[in-house]
């Protein structure tokens, strides 16, 4: 029985770091959950790069694509006229250009998130960094100067501004929530469950209870049983 048993726990393990995994030796850094997104704040996965399925390896380089396309300057001048020519002739191709290198990135990191456990963890990680950097962009917008001295109205234009950005950040919301449950085991990885908890608590707006659990949902955003 204790044969059988010990049996059972190494496949696990081994599911867990997929087969032939390096693991890394020496401190692992902890990632940085103040800092704006960006792959650079990543922690340090446990595992050599190399270890990693072809999937990971790829969804990671397109999510390092995603962040070199900067978010557009804003307007000199924030008329409303020059803020609405700016969103629709500026903002809107890129933010089009960025969705389009998320998603890109996005249907790798599930493909890599069914291979094995580690990788669910650091996907679900590097998903809620990318549509966390499209929420703060869209946030960030700035008010048109007409409103500087119309306190009620500005309030209704930023709440606009948060509806917009609301899907983003409830995309990246659910993204961490599951990295930071996923990421409790294996005990090398719990400092991904950290960083991912941290940052969703620093993510503007209210958090909903129970949301990383609703349908829909793409593999990175799943639960591990």
């Amino acid at each position: 029985m204790r044969a059988s048993s010990t049996f059972v726990l190494a496949s696990l393990f081994a599911a867990a770091c997929g087969p032939g995994a390096t693991m890394r030796s020496g401190p692992l850094n902890p990632g940085r959950v103040e800092t704006d997104p960006s792959m650079e704040c990543l922690p340090d996965p446990d595992i050599e790069q190399a270890s990693m399925t072809r999937h990971m390896r790829f969804g990671w380089t397109l999510a390092e694509e995603s962040f070199l396309v900067p978010p557009p300057p804003a307007p000199d001048e924030q008329s409303s006229e020059s803020l609405e020519a700016w969103s629709s002739q500026v903002l809107g191709p890129w933010l089009e250009r960025k969705t389009h290198t998320i998603e890109a990135a996005r249907r790798e990191l599930d493909q890599a998130a069914e291979e094995n456990h580690r990788q669910r963890i650091m996907g679900g990680a590097i998903v809620g960094l990318m549509y966390e950097d499209v929420a703060r962009v869209l946030t960030e917008i700035p008010a048109p100067a007409e409103l500087l001295d119309e306190p009620d109205i500005m309030e209704v234009y930023r709440n606009v501004l948060r509806s917009q950005a609301r899907p983003f950040l409830e995309h990246a919301r659910r993204a961490y929530s599951a990295c930071a449950q996923n990421g409790i085991r294996p005990a090398s990885m719990r400092h991904w469950s950290r960083f991912c908890s941290g940052r969703e608590e620093r993510l503007p707006g209210r958090r909903r209870d129970h949301e990383h659990l609703e349908s829909g949902e793409t593999v990175v955003e799943v639960v591990a049983d």
